[in-house]
C-alpha cells in the first residue's frame, strides 16, 4: 500500500491545504471515526494512526470494500507483518503531530465554513431584494431576468443546505476527533493520565532538568493489599477504589500536578519544582488522607491505606533510573509498613 498523500501535504504545507484536498481529509476522517465507532475499537494513538492510513488508501484509490475486506486488509498490513515494539515510537510521535494538525485544520474549515454560509445568507437576501423589484417591471426583459433570478434563488438554497450539513458534520466530527485525543491520553476508570502521557510528560521535564537545571519531584503510590479487596469483595469493588484514590490525588493536589495511573493500583505523581523534602511532606499528607478515607460498597464498608515512594530528580536521569529509584524507595515503604 502506497503512503498516505495528504499526510505528505499536511506535512510539506503545514496545513494549508486546497478545497479538494480537504474534502478529501474530511472524507478519510468521517469514514475512519464512522468505523471505529461501529465496531467499537479503542481510539488508542496506534490504533488512530494504523486505521487514518487504512482509510487514507481506501479514499485516496478510491477502492470500494466490504468491512470484512477492510479488516483483512488491516490484517495484512498489520497483524502479520508488523513489529509492534520496533513502531511503537514511531506512531507514539506521529499521532500526537497529526492529530494537533487534523484538530487545527478542522476548527480552520469550520471557521471558513462559517464564512461562506454568511456570504450565501447576504447572497439570497440580495436575490429577493432583486426580485421584489423585478417583479414590479412589466418589461419583457425584465421577465427573462426574473426566470433567472428564481434559478439563481433555487440554486443558492441548495448550496446553503448543503454548506450547513457539511458544517453541522463537520462540527459533529471535530468534536469526535477531540474525544479521541482525549481517550488516547486518559484512563478511562480514574478520569487520571494513563500511563503513555505521563512517561511522555516525564520525559519532557526530565530534558529539562539536563538543559535548564530544572528540578521537580516523581511520587509512587501504590494501594496497599489491593488484590485482597478484590479477592475479598470483587473487582468493581476494587474499582471504587481507584476511583477515591484519583478523587483525592486531584482535590488534595495543586492544578499543576500530573498524576497518572501506571499500572493496575499504582499511581504516578509529578510535583513541578518541587524539592525533596517538600515532596515527602505532600506525600505524607496524602497518605494521611487515604488512610482516613473509605468506600461504600453494598452493604460494606472498605477502608485502605497506601504507601509511598517519592524522589527528586537529578540532572544525569533517564526515565529508567528515576523509576528505579522511586521503586526503591516504594519498596522500603512497603517493607517498612
Amino acid at each position: 500500500m502506497k503512503g498516505c498523500e495528504i499526510i505528505n501535504k499536511i506535512e510539506s504545507l503545514g496545513g494549508h491545504l486546497k478545497e479538494e484536498e480537504l474534502e478529501t481529509l474530511l472524507e478519510i476522517i468521517r469514514r475512519q471515526i464512522k468505523f471505529m465507532l461501529k465496531y467499537n475499537i479503542l481510539m488508542t494513538p496506534k490504533n488512530y494512526e494504523r486505521w487514518f492510513l487504512v482509510f487514507c488508501h481506501l479514499v485516496e484509490s478510491k477502492e470500494s470494500m466490504t468491512d470484512k475486506e477492510i479488516f483483512n486488509l488491516y490484517g495484512r498490513l498489520y497483524e502479520k507483518n508488523f513489529n509492534i515494539g520496533k513502531e511503537e515510537k514511531f506512531f507514539e510521535i506521529n499521532i500526537r503531530e497529526t492529530s494537533d494538525k487534523l484538530e487545527k485544520i478542522a476548527d480552520s474549515i469550520e471557521e471558513k465554513l462559517l464564512d461562506i454560509l454568511n456570504v450565501a445568507y447576504l447572497h439570497k437576501e440580495n436575490i429577493q431584494k432583486h426580485e421584489e423589484i423585478t417583479k414590479k417591471s412589466d418589461d419583457e426583459k425584465f421577465s427573462k431576468i426574473l426566470q433567472e433570478l428564481e434559478y439563481i434563488k433555487h440554486q443558492n438554497e441548495n448550496l446553503t443546505e448543503k454548506l450547513e450539513n457539511c458544517h453541522k458534520e463537520i462540527q459533529n466530527l471535530n468534536m469526535e476527533l477531540k474525544i479521541a485525543k482525549q481517550d488516547a491520553t486518559i484512563d478511562f476508570l480514574t478520569g487520571v493520565v494513563n500511563r503513555r502521557s505521563f512517561d511522555r510528560t516525564l520525559g519532557d521535564l526530565l530534558k529539562e532538568v539536563r538543559e535548564k537545571d530544572y528540578v521537580f519531584t516523581l511520587i509512587l503510590l501504590d494501594i496497599d493489599n489491593f488484590k485482597s479487596v478484590n479477592d475479598t469483595y470483587g473487582h468493581l469493588a476494587g474499582d471504587l477504589v481507584l476511583k477515591e484514590i484519583s478523587t483525592v490525588l486531584r482535590i488534595f493536589l495543586r492544578a499543576n500536578t500530573i498524576i497518572g495511573r501506571i499500572g493496575g493500583e499504582e499511581f504516578g505523581i509529578i510535583l513541578p519544582g518541587v524539592s525533596l523534602e517538600n515532596g515527602i511532606k505532600v506525600a505524607e499528607r496524602i497518605r494521611s488522607i487515604i488512610e482516613n478515607r473509605e468506600v461504600k460498597f453494598e452493604d460494606r464498608i472498605i477502608k485502605f491505606t497506601a504507601s509511598f515512594g517519592v524522589t527528586e530528580s537529578k540532572k544525569e536521569d533517564t526515565k529508567e533510573s528515576i523509576y528505579k529509584r522511586v521503586d526503591e524507595a516504594l519498596y522500603i515503604a512497603k517493607r517498612n509498613g
